[in-house]
C-alpha cells in the first residue's frame, strides 16, 4: 500500500510539472536551492519562496533493498501564507515507517517565517501488529541580513509517545543551521543535529553554482562526507548525491524538485 501511494503522489506531481512547464522560463537560482535542497531539513523555510514548490526523491543507504527512503513533498505558497504538505517511507515491504505531514507556515515582513506540522507516523513488520503515533514539528527560519540566514527545527517537542499511549517516547530532534551566501554563485550551510535520546550530528555544507545549468555540492560531517551535482533547467533541479558514512559505508541518492510558475 505505501508503495503504490508512493508511486501515485509521484505520478501527480509529475503531471502538474509537464502541465505547468509551458507557462515558465525563468532559471532555477542559488537562492531557491537553499530555500530547498540546503535547508530541506527546515520547513519554514520554504515559506520564503515566491511559487508553489514540488519534490520527490529517492535514497538507498549501504547497497540495501531493506534500506530505502522515498519522499514526495508539496508546498503551496500563496502570498505570506504557505500549506506544507510531505509523506516519506523508510524501509521496505516486510519493515518500515511511515511519515506523513502537513501544516501551515506563514512570512512575516519578508524576513522571518514560522511554521507548525501534524506529523503522522506508521510502523509495520510483518507478522506484528501496526504501530500509529502522532506528534509535531516546529520550525523557524530568520534572514539576518542579505548574506547570513539562521533556521531552527525542534521534532516532537511535547514528547509525544509511540503508539500515543505507549511506553517508548518518539526520539526528540532539535536542529540548527547557519547560512551564508557572499554571491548568486556560492553558498554555504553550517548545521548541528541531536537526536534525544541519539547521536549528534553537525557538519558544513557547500554549494558552488559556475555554470547557468550546473550546480555542485559538498558535505563534510562528524558522520559523512559527500559529493553531489545539481542540473537546473527552467523551472526543474535534479540532483545526484553520494555521501560516505564513515562507520558503515555509502549512500546514494537521486531528487527532482519543480519551482511552479517561475
Amino acid at each position: 500500500m505505501e508503495a503504490i501511494c508512493h508511486r501515485l503522489s509521484i505520478l501527480i506531481i509529475t503531471t502538474l510539472i509537464i502541465l505547468d512547464a509551458l507557462s515558465g522560463s525563468a532559471q532555477v537560482a542559488l537562492q531557491d536551492i537553499l530555500y530547498t535542497n540546503a535547508m530541506q531539513g527546515f520547513p519554514a523555510a520554504r515559506c520564503m519562496l515566491t511559487t508553489s514548490y514540488a519534490h520527490a526523491g529517492f535514497r538507498n543507504d549501504y547497497g540495501l533493498k531493506e534500506m530505502m527512503f522515498g519522499d514526495v513533498e508539496y508546498d503551496y505558497i500563496h502570498q505570506q501564507d504557505a500549506l506544507l504538505a510531505s509523506a516519506s517511507h523508510y524501509g521496505y515491504s516486510g519493515f518500515g515507517e511511515l511519515n506523513v505531514s502537513i501544516g501551515y507556515g506563514r512570512r512575516f515582513g519578508g524576513k522571518v517565517c514560522v511554521a507548525l506540522q501534524a506529523v503522522y507516523l506508521m510502523n509495520h513488520a510483518e507478522h506484528y501488529p501496526m504501530r500509529q503515533s502522532f506528534t509535531i514539528d516546529f520550525s523557524a527560519y530568520c534572514q539576518i541580513s542579505r548574506t547570513l540566514g539562521l533556521a531552527v527545527d525542534l521534532f516532537n517537542p511535547i514528547r509525544m509517545k509511540y503508539g500515543v499511549i505507549g511506553e517508548e517516547v518518539i526520539p526528540m530532534i532539535f536542529a540548527l543551521q547557519a547560512n551564508y551566501q557572499p554571491n548568486e554563485k556560492i553558498l554555504f550551510a553550517l548545521y548541528g543535529e541531536k537526536t534525544l535520546p541519539g547521536t549528534l550530528d553537525a557538519g558544513l555544507e557547500m554549494y558552488y553554482h559556475p555554470l547557468p545549468n550546473l550546480m555542485v555540492s559538498g558535505t563534510a560531517a562528524l558522520s559523512h562526507c559527500g559529493i553531489g551535482i545539481l542540473i537546473p533547467w527552467k523551472q526543474i533541479i535534479f540532483s545526484i548525491e553520494a555521501n560516505w558514512h564513515y562507520r558503515v559505508s555509502v549512500t546514494t541518492q537521486g531528487d527532482v524538485g519543480y519551482y511552479f510558475g517561475k
